[in-house]
């Protein structure tokens, strides 16, 4: 079985020096991280942290990649906790339906795993670090269930704190970043723009998050929704995210964060999150590569994550992995001998991003900025929006456990 496991692909060279050795971060962030996708995605994802099922494969996209002692051996100690209302999939349940399901989910994950803690504000975050635990704070991959503004008080009221406002396809919020399901299906590349930004019910409902004290979130966006969630964003003095990203100077997609928004987000107080998705991140151009880069390995993340550091400073990064989310990731060679298979293989990343220039203190920090900026978005609610969310009659959906 070993040979034929070794068998299996073409070996890749390791770096010519391999990184140094370093110490964990003493509290990293993970910007997009899937804890409950075994429930969520039922019965096609198997596994979750705790059950004992780890994929070691770098290609899995089916099985869990998160195990709680590993985070806790990567320093990462504080998480959003993603959950993805997918398409229509299910008869009888709507995208709000799924979201509203997948956050009782999340809390209920919490509740099975007592090494994570759900938590709903930094100061709760705080007391689950402080405490041993991984603080996970709740958040929406994808607007597209809010049909009106009482749908973000009702999933405000489920628990959710953070939100990616755009998914795969465009939504009633506004403009999705274009062609990125031929890109991540059949790898068809478009450098085309979405020219659709907020429409007048996206702009209502970004307000209405603000006033909630909800973390925006510019990932899968188009540019153009970006740059009109800035605007109502900075006029409020609200800082926002893109939690898992690339840099489209390396790899022209719109789902990747091009220079000028990676700066003005930063600006604002805003962090970016570098993603570690093997086909975001692929064909490094030559100038961006240094003597031993190997292709096709960590080394591109590696890239990606010091371009963006010279748009942005290093201290405006953050992990944004993704892992549990239906990605691959790159495989053994280059600056991480065993490839990114789980997150037990965080801290070789760690190390090349230290061998590559990135200062210890800026992945040592990244949570505890994470933290100031989650602080930064509370301060700027308002009690009597979170008053009248309150009052909002909950429309229970039908939710049923998926087969």
């Amino acid at each position: 079985m070993l040979v034929v496991l070794a068998g299996c692909g073409a070996a890749r060279p390791l770096a010519a020096t391999l990184p140094r050795a370093t110490t964990a971060p003493g509290l990293a962030v993970d910007l997009h991280l899937h804890l409950s996708m075994a429930q969520a995605a039922k019965p096609i994802f198997k596994g979750e942290p705790g059950d004992g099922n780890l994929t070691w494969r770098a290609n899995s996209q089916l099985m869990n990649q998160i195990d709680e002692a590993q985070l806790h051996a990567a320093g990462v100690k504080l998480a959003l906790g993603s959950v993805w209302p997918p398409y229509g999939l299910r008869p009888g349940r709507s995208s709000f339906d799924e979201a509203l399901d997948q956050l009782f989910g999340l809390q209920q994950f919490g509740e099975r795993r007592p090494g994570f803690a759900v938590v709903f504000s930094a100061a709760q975050a705080r007391q689950a670090v402080a405490r041993g635990r991984i603080a996970v704070l709740p958040a929406v991959e994808g607007g597209e269930g809010i049909l009106e503004v009482d749908d973000v008080d009702r999933l405000w009221m489920a628990g959710m704190r953070a939100i990616t406002l755009q998914h795969f396809v465009s939504s009633a919020l506004g403009g999705a970043a274009i062609g990125q399901n031929a890109f991540n299906v059949f790898g068809i590349r478009t450098e085309a723009l979405e020219p659709q930004g907020l429409t007048p019910l996206g702009k209502v409902v970004v307000e209405r998050l603000m006033d909630l004290g909800v973390v925006l979130d510019l990932a899968h966006s188009s540019d153009a929704l970006c740059r009109d969630v800035l605007d109502l964003a900075e006029a409020r003095g609200v800082p926002l995210i893109n939690s898992h990203s690339a840099a489209r100077a390396l790899l022209s997609i719109e789902r990747s964060i091009p220079d000028a928004l990676a700066a003005r987000i930063v600006k604002g107080g805003g962090l970016v999150g570098v993603t570690i998705n093997d086909k975001m991140t692929a064909h490094v151009p030559e100038p961006q590569r240094w003597p031993g880069f190997v292709p096709d390995t960590c080394d591109d993340v590696v890239a990606h994550w010091l371009y963006l550091a010279k748009i942005t400073g290093a201290q405006s990064l953050a992990l944004g992995s993704d892992f549990n989310g239906f990605i691959t990731r790159h495989p053994g060679g280059g600056s991480c001998p065993n490839g990114l298979r789980n997150v037990g293989d965080l801290p070789d990343l760690w190390a090349a991003l230290e061998a590559h220039g990135v200062p210890h203190a800026a992945l040592d920090g990244m949570g505890e900025r994470f933290l100031t900026l989650v602080e930064k978005v509370e301060a700027k609610a308002k009690p009597e929006a979170k008053a009248a969310a309150r009052k909002v009659r909950r429309i229970d959906a039908e939710l049923f456990a998926a087969p």
